[in-house]
């Protein structure tokens, strides 16, 4: 259930890529678990007992009962050798519950752990182990009580791992949350895609929220508009109160249990990085400064959950420090002094020391002091200054004196909102006050931001785009302008200046072509831009380039995947051959369908396409309903809605429409997603049809992929993630003639 103590091989540094062992009690769902992370990582599921069975050619349970456990973990233990062996780089290896058994099977996970990959431990509540086991009867029976096997292998499977993942989950209106928290765990502990924050790694203006609540659920009704702006949440383990503790008004601390538990639900909200922080009462905080056994504990687990970053104290003992300095796998230390009492000065030798030791121990400093006036703050950038090839730094002065000092730090700038219950920090702002605060000292002047295109004037993205810059306090706006051609005036205004960037709509997707330096590799592929960029010459540089981007297909992949959630694409169809049907294959062969199916009135057209995307697996079909090959799941419409007919409702000698059957909802293998590019009707011919099917089909409409691609476009411009719960509400809100 949880690990009280440290494993002995703690969660060393691997090679990228390095196979994921799973261990733990049968009945924890590491299939369940490991096919997530399989498909989330485009590796290989082994199943040990399958692959046991296999070569043996006998069943685990008729292996045992023909030849007794001590044969069978000494096979078990061959088995896992070639396994970590022959499968040593892009295989998640679910192995069965008793391979603690033995110490020699120990030792090779502990060694395994110490020194080649990471070894997970996968953990569920007792009572859903003993549920499930009640049910299931394909391996053989412990011969004792569950609870008893479970009480002897809980330690070793503790000892064993340097990784543990909490699995709650599994209800089926948790299999989207479920899925993106497998996937966000085992692509940072594999180094595949470290979960870490994008615009501190690219060395933009970065923040964390950090929150200050006893029982941190209490945040989750608000966790939309808490994480506005933000790149990273900061759990304050020192200010969790557990239901015992509640009632107490002296600050204790925090079970290890519930921690762990805070942790992991806050992981079925968000999968915004972690900043696991400890604060101790010296520093500012709540913790005992003297439980230094305590806080190990905790920031040894804080790593074995996989959080992103680990606030360390450089007053914690030095082989503290050491020891998670060696164990942090993928994860980032945040090295951090903090001074409450205003004596130490940035110009101290003092100051100079407690930066030293913190460079030596983090991947990135923190150091914050208090102000005692305003010039303070001129100290601590003169002293930021002088610091030769620094790593990262958190740099601020506490208090409202030193607020400037949150206004202008660039990394990591902890921040408030006015949702939470209080501030982390005296002097506290939030993230929308800082962006006014430097809009006014023209560190961030407005920007214009345009659609082109014609007609326009119906468009949803003004909306969308200036809902997103108000919210977020940026000064920018964003406008309509509509010409009949790409002429002076689209030339005048992506040369201006304030130019911020462009959404590019029908028909100048190609036409913009010609004014831009280079088009991203999704743009070229495609062959259309609805996206331009202004990327800088170099860091901080005025001087920029104009970038072609497609955001059509992230809009149509998202919405896709969304519906299916761990589920994947079949077989897909598209119909039409225009430039957004381009965008459509180049969205499903990142899927990795199965199968596409083109269908164009035009069939010439359709054929095509089938050149341009040589490696999409794509067929040119001639009849709607009418299958080479598997039906497909999913369906995606690329052509106006008054070009599409139900033909039990008009004749069908009607030309100059795409003739639509029920035969196109036929597949009920599973879920199944059918996309109408077209927004206007809400409701087109297309998804009115699918909605009589009645079977697993899930509609999306042309609207819902707007907004999709019209958050990557916000994200693209302004490096933040666009508000979308209060964006989507005002747009919808907008097309139907309402307020909010």
């Amino acid at each position: 259930m949880l690990h009280s103590e440290a494993s002995v091989s703690g969660t060393h540094a691997h090679e990228p890529g390095s196979s994921i062992l799973l261990i733990g009690m049968r009945g924890t769902g590491k299939t369940f678990i490991g096919n997530l992370a399989a498909v989330s990582l485009s590796w290989k599921l082994v199943d040990a007992d399958q692959y046991f069975e296999e070569k043996y050619n006998i069943g685990v349970r008729e292996f045992v009962h023909q030849q007794g456990w001590p044969a069978f973990r000494n096979a078990e233990i061959a088995t896992l050798r070639e396994l970590i062996g022959a499968k040593a780089q892009g295989h998640i290896i679910s192995l069965g519950g008793g391979i603690v058994e033995t110490s020699a099977a120990r030792e090779l996970l502990k060694e395994y752990a110490a020194e080649r990959g990471p070894v997970v431990h996968v953990i569920r509540p007792i009572k859903d182990i003993i549920a499930y086991l009640d049910i299931e009867g394909t391996r053989p029976a412990y011969g004792e009580p569950v609870a008893d096997v479970f009480g002897r292998r809980e330690p070793w499977f503790v000892e064993c791992s340097n990784y543990l993942f909490d699995n709650q989950f599994g209800a089926e209106t948790e299999v989207k949350s479920t899925f993106r928290e497998v996937a966000r765990f085992f692509g940072h502990i594999s180094g595949q895609k470290p979960n870490l924050a994008e615009n501190l790694e690219g060395g933009r203006r970065s923040y964390f929220l950090a929150l200050t609540y006893p029982d941190v659920t209490q945040a989750f009704q608000h966790i939309e508009h808490l994480t506005e702006g933000v790149d990273a949440l900061e759990l304050r383990v020192d200010l969790l109160k557990s239901p015992k503790e509640y009632e107490m008004l002296e600050q204790s601390i925090p079970p290890l249990s519930y921690v762990q538990e805070q942790l992991t639900k806050l992981r079925r909200v968000s999968s915004l990085p972690i900043v696991f922080t400890v604060r101790t009462k010296s520093q500012g905080g709540a913790f005992p400064d003297s439980a230094h056994e305590e806080i190990s504990l905790l920031l040894k687990l804080a790593l074995q959950l996989g959080s992103e970053y680990v606030d360390v104290e450089v007053s914690l003992p030095q082989k503290l420090m050491e020891n998670l300095k060696k164990m942090k796998g993928f994860s980032k230390i945040i090295a951090s002094w903090h001074d409450w009492s205003g004596r130490l000065k940035w110009n101290s030798v003092a100051i100079k020391e407690k930066y030293e030791l913190a460079s030596r121990v983090g991947d990135i400093v923190k150091i914050v002091n208090k102000a005692e006036s305003l010039k303070d703050n001129f100290a601590l950038y003169e002293f930021i200054e002088k610091l030769p090839n620094a790593k990262p730094i958190i740099a601020i002065n506490m208090g409202v004196e030193g607020q400037l000092s949150r206004i202008l730090n660039s990394t990591f700038s902890p921040v408030s909102h006015p949702l939470l219950p209080t501030k982390a920090a005296p002097g506290q702002l939030s993230f929308r006050e800082i962006q006014q605060a430097l809009h006014l000292l023209g560190l961030l002047p407005s920007r214009r931001f345009y659609l082109f295109g014609t007609p326009i004037s119906q468009s949803m993205s003004p909306t969308l785009h200036n809902t997103a810059f108000e919210i977020l306090g940026l000064p920018h706006k964003y406008e309509l302008l509509e010409t009949q051609t790409v002429g002076e005036e689209i030339k005048v205004a992506i040369t201006s200046p304030d130019f911020g960037g462009a959404s590019v709509t029908i028909p100048f997707k190609l036409d913009v072509i010609p004014l831009l330096d280079k088009l991203t590799p999704a743009a070229e592929a495609i062959g259309a831009v609805n996206t331009i960029i202004p990327q800088p010459t170099t860091a901080g540089s005025t001087n920029h380039i104009l970038v072609g981007d497609n955001t059509d297909w992230i809009g149509i992949k998202t919405c896709i995947s969304a519906k299916l959630g761990n589920h994947r694409v079949g077989a897909a169809l598209i119909i039409g051959a225009g430039g957004t049907a381009r965008a459509a294959i180049y969205a499903l062969h990142a899927l990795d369908a199965d199968v596409i199916y083109l269908y164009n009135r035009t069939t010439s057209k359709a054929r095509d396409l089938t050149h341009a995307f040589p490696e999409a697996r794509l067929k040119v079909i001639t009849e709607l309903g009418q299958w080479s090959g598997p039906k497909p799941n999913v369906i995606v419409s690329t052509v106006p809605a008054s070009a599409t007919a139900v033909l039990d409702e008009y004749d069908i000698s009607i030309g100059g429409v795409v003739h639509l059957t029920s035969s196109l909802f036929e597949y009920s293998g599973g879920p199944a997603v059918v996309v109408d590019m077209a927004y206007r009707p809400i409701e087109t011919p297309l998804l009115a049809l699918a909605k009589q099917a009645k079977r697993n089909w899930t509609n999306v409409s042309g609207l819902e992929v707007l907004l999709e691609q019209g958050y990557e476009q916000f994200r693209t411009w302004t490096s933040r993630r666009c508000p979308r719960q209060k964006v989507s509400e005002r747009v919808w809100a907008k097309y139907h003639g309402t307020t909010v």
